[in-house]
């Protein structure tokens, strides 16, 4: 049986991500293997995404932009889908 990827959990936008250095793959400006920390602006999942990633947009915790809604996402990260189920409370 084929099965399409994993369907990506809703996320409030100010949510925050801790994740381990296997929950991403790829950040601009990230050092790999290290875990990272975003607070969520948005996530971009494509229309025909046929792996098990999506991009989370976001903001570093240390961002004192001020009015940090008003702004463009600081950070792009490529994350495991199943990372972001194990971070979520189950609805």
């Amino acid at each position: 049986m084929n099965r399409g990827p994993q369907p990506v959990p809703d996320i409030t936008p100010g949510t925050l991500l801790q994740l381990e250095a296997n929950d991403w793959s790829y950040g601009r400006d990230l050092t790999p293997g290290t875990s990272v920390a975003v607070t969520v602006a948005g996530v971009r999942d494509l229309p025909n995404r046929s792996d098990e990633w999506v991009w989370v947009l976001g903001h570093r915790p240390e961002c004192d932009y001020p009015h940090v809604d008003r702004h463009p996402p600081c950070m792009e990260v490529r994350v495991n889908v199943a990372a972001l189920h194990r971070q979520l409370p189950a609805s």
